[in-house]
């Protein structure tokens, strides 16, 4: 969970380093899990860019339109 933005939630294999562009100060381990508690899409994404990053709390009108 990001500290100044509570609402933004990172996922990062346990022994990978932090993702460039953000500090692990910046955020709060909130907890574990193993890769078969994560979403396909999730593991996808951090199997390919090293991280997933995502936001608690979106309103359906935050979907962009057609």
């Amino acid at each position: 969970m990001h500290i100044s933005h509570p609402s933004y939630r990172l996922v990062i294999r346990a022994d990978a380093p932090f993702p460039h562009g953000s500090s692990e100060s910046e955020w709060r381990l909130t907890r574990s899990r193993h890769s078969d508690d994560v979403n396909a899409e999730v593991r996808e994404a951090v199997d390919r860019d090293g991280y997933s990053l995502f936001r608690i709390g979106l309103s359906l009108s935050d979907i962009p339109g057609p």
